[in-house]
């Protein structure tokens, strides 16, 4: 059994036309990655919506920093409940594949800058603990961005205090991951009630975790640089008393449109 498939990954993914990853990951540009920092949950799901992309937000989390945004390029894993025959295959698998360590480390040593790692653990938080200081501290050393995990982390106090970092989890817990096994990385992944795909944009807020397929990335983006200057322009009139908010806040009439273009030109 192979754990990463290019060809599906390619085939699943097939309305990215830019670059790919060795393993036909798409790879969307760091520009893009780096303008996502400052769109809105709302904003990435209202186009994902239009799209009819409806299952791609999940919320109700544990985020260790509420303040921080992350946002990277999706590498998924998925795990199942152990089975002996099955985990045997696996760990198999890996020998021949020259992996080292344990099953939780085999995808962490596949991240590169700007990745972030999207984990289907089932919710599992007692020993289902995906990692703990020391696997979360390369993890951060790879990415420099966060972790997603619908299951628990361990050596909570510790992955706390490291800076530039987030994690959105389900629970802690002290016990060391057991009893489950990696069927997958880079695989179609289930976050709650959303569908991960790997290349993704993972973009983490207060409000949650949305998966923005990459293929709508820069629309997403350019329709979030859009409605921030339309409400920057709408609060400055409503504070100087051109406009009322019930002006504002709703489809501007053809007088207001042709004083925000003079507006943008001046700014």
């Amino acid at each position: 059994m192979k754990l990463t498939n290019p060809a599906i990954i390619q085939s699943i993914t097939n309305k990215w036309s830019g670059k790919r990853d060795k393993n036909q990951r798409p790879l969307v540009p760091d520009d893009i990655l780096k303008r996502m920092s400052l769109v809105t949950t709302e904003e990435a799901w209202g186009t994902c919506r239009k799209h009819g992309y409806n299952f791609q937000f999940v919320g109700n989390w544990k985020n260790l920093h509420p303040e921080r945004v992350v946002v990277g390029r999706a590498v998924t894993c998925r795990w199942v409940p152990r089975r002996p025959d099955l985990h045997e295959a696996i760990d198999s698998q890996g020998e021949k594949d020259y992996r080292i360590g344990f099953q939780n480390s085999w995808v962490i040593d596949e991240l590169k800058e700007n990745d972030l790692i999207v984990v289907d653990l089932f919710g599992k938080i007692f020993d289902g603990t995906f990692a703990g200081d020391n696997l979360t501290t390369a993890i951060k050393s790879k990415t420099g961005t966060g972790m997603i995990i619908d299951g628990g982390i361990r050596d909570t106090q510790r992955i706390f205090e490291m800076e530039d970092f987030n994690a959105f989890i389900r629970g802690y817990d002290p016990s060391a991951i057991n009893n489950v096994s990696m069927v997958e990385i880079n695989g179609i992944t289930r976050i709650g009630e959303a569908t991960c795909m790997p290349g993704d944009v993972v973009l983490g807020t207060r409000s949650g975790v949305i998966f923005i397929p990459p293929h709508l990335a820069e629309e997403v983006v350019i329709n979030s640089e859009s409605i921030r200057l339309k409400d920057e322009f709408g609060q400055q009139r409503i504070r100087e008393g051109i406009y009322t908010p019930g002006e504002i806040d709703r489809e501007f009439s053809k007088e207001m449109n042709k004083d925000f273009e003079n507006w943008k030109k001046k700014k």
